[in-house]
């Protein structure tokens, strides 16, 4: 099952030499997501992660940054989405798209992204009064080529029902990082859950 770390909304001291670490255990794939729309800050952020990682980051804003510093994934919320055709990624063989989604009607829509978010699963973890919206019987039924990724209150004792609910993968946030002294000790644990049900 793949997993991906949704960056912390905030920035905060020595972030990026979390990253790094993170990256250094085995993490695949890093979404730089931030609640501020602080361009100076994200840009010192990613000039400050590794440049032998950059091809495992997607991000969230600032598409354009993703020339100066070789990226190639990018992430478009669900407002952007409707707007994304216009976007010179959107037929652009070489980038990966994801984005996101709160119903599963929505997934027949994604043409042009290789996975979508789908959530909040779980009561999440960084975020208070934000419980799931789905019954843990749910059973994800896939349409055309687009992996669903879960998100919201991921743990590593939820990776296996996530599994047995037909998931291709999950993102997590607060499992990392609402307890930044334990982030590479929970990544384990997650990155241990992934490969145990695959």
């Amino acid at each position: 099952m793949e997993l991906i770390v949704i960056s912390q909304p905030s920035f905060f001291k020595g972030e990026a030499q979390l990253i790094n670490s993170l990256f250094d255990m085995g993490m695949q794939r890093f979404h730089l997501r931030k609640a501020t729309d602080n361009r100076p800050a994200y840009e010192q952020l990613l000039g400050d992660i590794d440049a032998r990682y950059r091809d495992r980051i997607a991000l969230h804003q600032f598409h354009e940054l993703a020339l100066k510093f070789d990226i190639q994934r990018l992430h478009f919320k669900e407002l952007e989405r409707m707007a994304s055709k216009q976007s010179p990624f959107i037929d652009n063989r070489s980038i990966t798209l994801s984005t996101s989604i709160h119903s599963i009607n929505k997934i027949i829509d994604l043409h042009h992204f290789k996975y979508t978010f789908l959530g909040p699963i779980f009561q999440s973890i960084s975020k208070e009064n934000y419980p799931g919206t789905f019954p843990l019987d749910f059973q994800l039924k896939h349409f055309g080529g687009t992996k669903v990724i879960a998100l919201g209150g991921i743990t590593a004792s939820k990776i296996q029902l996530l599994q047995q609910m037909n998931f291709d993968g999950a993102a997590v946030l607060g499992a990392i990082w609402n307890a930044p002294e334990l982030a590479l000790k929970n990544f384990k644990a997650l990155q241990k859950a992934c490969q145990i049900t695959t």
